[in-house]
């Protein structure tokens, strides 16, 4: 089973388990749920604190290799939100 790193907590688990962000080819930075866009990729728990933690230490942007705008920061902020609530009440 392949394994990867959250770099938000530094958690070891199995790639599935996890959610992957990707800087893609254009630049931009955003959610990869199913984990087959193309670009440098970087791993996350489905734990918003973990998405917080690896924003706020400049863990994603060295990871990606990317500097982080506004917008990405609040998209990746508000997919993390979304990511612990019960189907239906995303939003």
């Amino acid at each position: 089973v392949p394994r990867r790193t959250c770099v938000g907590c530094g958690t070891v688990a199995a790639k599935r388990s996890l959610i992957r962000v990707v800087r893609t080819v254009q630049g931009q930075v955003q959610p990869d749920p199913t984990g087959k866009k193309p670009g440098r990729g970087a791993y996350l728990c489905a734990n918003p604190q973990c998405w917080d933690q690896a924003v706020k230490r400049g863990r994603l942007e060295r990871s990606l290799k990317a500097n982080l705008s506004a917008e990405d920061v609040d998209s990746l902020r508000s997919f993390a939100r979304n990511l612990n609530l019960p189907v239906g009440e995303a939003g």
